[in-house]
């Protein structure tokens, strides 16, 4: 893989964010101290170390792929915040990272979620977005990661660690709601 940082120049600030959200995935799931960089950014808005940030969650999806090449069980977690996530980006249209931001919020505790809501605010990342909760409830339903009638889900109760579980889609319901508003 190569990766020339210099090429983010050519992308617009939105698509910059968008980006930035999977790297705010991967500290949440992975890297604490990956995020403590977003926390530090959203606290003082001085530059961030894109090189730094990109190494680090290169870091983080290199380890999880090398140990489940297959998406067997740990790779699972490299979809923390797209169940949801997918459900508002067919909906709606907009970025993915714009969604997958979006879907990480119900998935984190109240905790995680207090500290992630100033990081998403400072990389312009939308907390919420207007659209039709039940259409992207039945998004959600035909999400790849649905499966006898559950669907399984990342969560993150704490900065650097994960859950991954099966849930009934009627609990994600609730997640919806959280971020999805007519």
């Amino acid at each position: 893989v190569l990766i020339d940082p210099d090429t983010l120049d050519t992308l617009d600030d939105r698509q910059k964010s968008s980006g930035l959200a999977e790297a705010v995935k991967a500290g949440l799931i992975a890297d604490p101290e990956l995020f403590a960089m977003f926390e530090d950014f959203a606290n003082t808005r001085a530059p961030l170390d894109l090189e730094k940030i990109i190494a680090a969650s290169l870091i983080v999806k290199k380890a999880v792929v090398e140990q489940d090449e297959r998406e067997s069980g740990l790779r699972k977690i490299l979809n923390f915040g797209h169940t949801i996530g997918h459900g508002i980006e067919s909906v709606t249209g907009l970025l993915h990272g714009e969604c997958v931001a979006m879907g990480m919020i119900p998935m984190c505790s109240p905790a995680v979620r207090s500290r992630l809501l100033p990081v998403l605010g400072a990389l312009h990342l939308p907390a919420r977005v207007h659209a039709d909760p039940e259409e992207v409830y039945h998004a959600v339903l035909h999400d790849k990661k649905m499966g006898d009638g559950y669907v399984s889900v990342v969560s993150v109760d704490s900065i650097g660690s994960y859950k991954i579980q099966k849930v009934d889609p009627a609990v994600l319901r609730y997640g919806i709601d959280v971020v999805v508003r007519l």
